[in-house]
């Protein structure tokens, strides 16, 4: 017996779309497609899309076609991308509470969730114009995912208890994917922006590209670029999800709505262009193929005034979020009437507005890795921020105390969880900060038990990605120097903070804790406890390697991993059971719930969904149906 109901979703429900695409007789298309047609460069718009094209809503109104919607970008990794390219074997719906079809019409899964039935669309092209078709997952799956000259393994989520995926090409327009085990958010994880890669590598294009299959070809390929190391060259010129090179190849087909225009790469362009696919599979209930807009341009622009200036000035169509802030809310108000915009509002799927993540090792210094691992030292931190201050003066009163957990409107909320430790209580602060570091200098800073010298606490921090960090952590270095803890904030850039990210001998680390809302908290439950270290050689070594960590840790790490693999009951009593963990051991410091989000979209963009909603797994605001906004002159 198999399961259709998917989210809440029917059957009936799900088929839906594909039945009202059917009643189309005829489909209308860009003005400028229909004079490529009439020139006899392409097919006929109903040769170009499925016969089961899926049909969006819109947020408005039917569209018009044509214009240019202008973007920013830093320059720096393409998750920037999920503006453009989230476009996923399925998908979140635009309020993200349901997957939804997307590449895929549909799908069956078994009763205890260890298989995975999906349902293409015939007729469905790549970019080029090419057929989409269950050989084209199962060329992604046996040589690119499992090829290990590429990557040392699959994404986690095509893996059940160290078992991979067994895909099968049922017919040419259906796939399967299967485990002896259960795969409980399997539908959820195809939905998240990890879940592109899956339908981004057309088999008649990328088998020159994999050196089983075109060995003296790519050997030549190497040779031009001077390169000996396969994965390396992959990687630069070739690239999966999230890799620089993922959007780089002009002549590489694609499902997007938009895809790179002309001979050459955009990477270090200042401003470049992409057009639109004459092969998109996705109409409006009208019969007019999508997308409206007939090019997506970007500006490379890595300053954050100058990106803040730009939008200010109505140069660009739908501000990033880096700069949506409520610091920037009142000058963004000010400019709202000159450069032609209007707010919409953007709730965030995130836990936190930010993530104060500990070293529990630290080689170069084993006492300060010992002071970050005992708990009284972080509750003391905790308790030493007012929350309710920070929140007033750095988030203009948006927002409300809250550590890292999911967020109040998640099924899976723990309100002990969420509010532990989150009250100003200087004294509290003190007696626990007491029990680690007694000692003071002359002028109240706590010296480290070893030498008599300051302890002190350095905090990398990313302007970059969030302007108003640096505000909110110049009030918590006075909160901390006033219970006796020298601080010192490191102001990096974005790329710096990247690296950083797995150096051993880095002290605090700043980041979102993302992933808050609905059912996402079970698709990265790695957002409550991280996983670094010896502690997490030992788990994956099976003990051979590493640090044995205290077994309420080893017991959450089994939890993590055990969570994705289970379902029903079993999955929410896994999860019950790791919260319970988490909430004793307080790994990390949160601020505050993130609250009063927006963008700034000029008037002239319309079919903007309101309210929009912000997130990681959740990706970015993309599955907003960008190929549905139309530019109104």
């Amino acid at each position: 017996m198999t399961n259709r109901l998917i989210c809440g979703v029917s059957a009936l429900a799900l088929l839906a779309a594909p039945a009202f695409a059917q009643t189309c007789t005829e489909f209308n298309e860009a003005p400028m497609l229909a004079e490529r047609v009439a020139a006899g460069e392409l097919p006929p718009v109903a040769e170009r899309v499925p016969s089961e094209p899926l049909v969006v809503d819109v947020a408005e109104q039917i569209g018009v076609y044509g214009g240019e919607m202008v973007d920013t970008t830093l320059g720096n990794r393409l998750a920037e991308f999920r503006h453009y390219g989230y476009e996923p074997p399925v998908r979140w719906s635009v309020d993200g509470g349901e997957v939804v079809p997307n590449v895929f019409k549909g799908w069956d899964v078994n009763d205890d969730a260890t298989e995975y039935t999906f349902y293409l669309r015939a007729g469905m092209k790549w970019s080029d114009g090419e057929d989409f078709t269950a050989d084209d997952i199962l060329f992604w799956w046996e040589h690119v995912e499992t090829n290990t000259d590429i990557q040392s393994a699959p994404r986690g989520f095509f893996t059940v208890d160290g078992e991979n995926a067994t895909v099968t090409k049922v017919d040419d327009y259906t796939v399967s994917f299967a485990w002896s085990k259960p795969n409980g958010l399997f539908l959820e994880n195809l939905a998240t922006s990890y879940g592109v890669r899956v339908v981004q590598f057309a088999e008649h294009y990328h088998s020159q590209f994999i050196k089983a299959l075109n060995e003296d070809g790519v050997a030549q390929m190497m040779a031009d670029a001077n390169s000996d190391d396969y994965q390396q060259w992959w990687r630069a010129n070739v690239g999966s999800y999230g890799q620089q090179s993922e959007y780089a190849d002009p002549n590489r087909p694609f499902v997007q709505a938009w895809v790179p225009a002309g001979e050459e790469s955009f990477l270090g362009k200042e401003r470049f262009s992409f057009h639109r696919n004459p092969y998109y599979f996705k109409v409006d209930a009208a019969c007019n193929q999508l997308p409206y807009i007939d090019t997506r341009t970007w500006v490379l622009v890595q300053d954050q005034e100058v990106q803040l200036a730009k939008t200010l000035s109505g140069e660009i169509d739908i501000s990033r979020v880096n700069i949506s802030t409520p610091a920037n809310r009142g000058v963004m108000f000010q400019n709202m009437e000159a450069g032609d915009y209007r707010f919409v509002a953007a709730n965030s799927a995130d836990m936190n507005v930010a993530d104060l993540r500990f070293p529990f090792y630290y080689p170069s210094d084993e006492q300060k890795a010992e002071i970050y691992r005992n708990k009284d030292f972080r509750i003391g931190l905790s308790h030493a921020i007012d929350r309710e201050e920070l929140i007033d003066v750095i988030f203009l009163g948006q927002g409300q105390p809250h550590q890292i957990a999911p967020r109040p409107d998640s099924p899976l909320y723990d309100e002990t969880l969420a509010t532990q430790y989150t009250a100003y209580d200087v004294d509290l602060a003190n007696a626990h900060l007491d029990k680690v570091l007694p000692e003071k200098d002359a002028e109240g800073f706590r010296l480290r038990p070893d030498n008599g010298e300051r302890f002190t606490v350095v905090v990398d921090v990313n302007n970059e990605f969030k302007s108003d960090w640096g505000d909110m952590m110049e009030l918590i270095e006075g909160y901390w120097e006033a219970v006796g803890i020298d601080t010192v904030l490191n102001v990096v850039s974005d790329a710096v903070s990247v690296a950083r990210r797995s150096d051993p001998d880095r002290d605090v680390f700043l980041w979102l804790a993302e992933n808050g809302s609905g059912r996402l908290p079970l698709l990265a439950p790695g957002e409550l406890m991280p996983r670094t270290g010896p502690w997490e050689e030992f788990y994956t070594s099976g003990g051979s390697a590493g640090v044995e960590p205290p077994a309420a840790v080893l017991r959450a790490y089994e939890l993590q991993d055990a969570i994705g693999g289970l379902f029903g009951a079993a999955q929410l009593e896994a999860w019950n059971e790791y919260v319970a963990i988490v909430t004793e051991e307080f790994p990390k410091i949160g601020i505050a719930l993130p609250a009063g989000n927006y963008r700034a979209v000029r008037n002239r963009l319309k079919n903007v969904p309101e309210p929009l909603l912000e997130g990681w797994l959740y990706p970015g605001i993309a599955p907003a149906n960008f190929s549905t906004f139309y530019i109104e002159e």
